[in-house]
């Protein structure tokens, strides 16, 4: 039977326990950001146009800026959770209609893999990433993984409830949202233009597959998408309709 220490150890160690008592992100002054500005942009100007920068961020302080400033306070004591430019993010990535992959996101690069036997074969490889994910899946799933922390402060983890079945949903005439799907526990995996999926997850969150599973299942889709006339496969692809 588990002891108090042990449950509240464990509670504590919940992926979200820390979420209520995090501190809000400070809104600096109107003076202190009007200060910095000039500086930030500065490399994207000449001196004539920092010269008109800084005209305008003082004509800015003494009309409209005080104004605003306050608004701005005022949002965001009117928020529960969440940061005050979390909304403004939001939408930076979600209204506009141009893809986010090539226009907002950064691209990365994976590193090469630890395990050297893997690190040349594409359906090892995979298979190793993959089920690396789904086990972090199953974690926050569960609320297992420990909360992220930071030189001894807790950081925010709410941003981990989208990283797993979630996807952008267009809308027409307003901003898209973002759909995430607690229940999620498949798969999917594109190959030569076809989707194929496989269930990753049971119904309770525990992890369904293990990475032998998973490369044996990588080769299967991959050899029977060599079964499809590339031609056909082109016509019937929709990954056009995705980001």
């Amino acid at each position: 039977m588990a002891t108090m220490e042990e449950t509240d150890s464990t509670r504590r160690s919940s992926t979200f326990f820390n979420q209520s008592t995090l501190p809000r992100l400070p809104i600096p002054t109107l003076e202190e950001t009007l200060e910095k500005f000039p500086g930030v942009v500065s490399s994207l100007q000449n001196s004539s146009q920092n010269n008109e920068t800084k005209q305008l961020v003082k004509e800015f302080l003494e009309g409209d800026g005080p104004k605003l400033q306050e608004l701005l306070v005022r949002y965001d004591k009117s928020r529960k959770f969440g940061s005050y430019v979390e909304e403004f993010w939001n939408e930076a990535y979600l209204a506009p209609d141009c893809s986010t992959v090539l226009n907002l996101n950064p691209f990365f690069v994976l590193e090469d893999g630890p395990d050297a036997k893997n690190a040349n074969d594409q359906i090892l490889r995979a298979a190793s990433l993959t089920f690396a994910s789904i086990k972090m899946a199953s974690f926050l799933r569960h609320e297992e993984m420990p909360p992220d922390v930071f030189h001894g402060s807790p950081l925010c983890m709410d941003q981990f409830k989208s990283l797993f079945g979630s996807a952008r949903q267009p809308k027409v005439n307003e901003n898209d949202i973002v759909a995430v799907d607690p229940t999620s526990k498949h798969i999917v995996v594109i190959c030569r233009n076809q989707f194929y999926y496989f269930q990753a997850l049971w119904p309770d969150g525990t992890v369904a597959v293990d990475e032998n599973d998973i490369a044996e299942i990588l080769s299967a889709i991959k050899e029977d998408s060599h079964k499809i006339d590339p031609e056909m496969s082109c016509q019937n692809a929709i990954g056009v309709l995705t980001t």
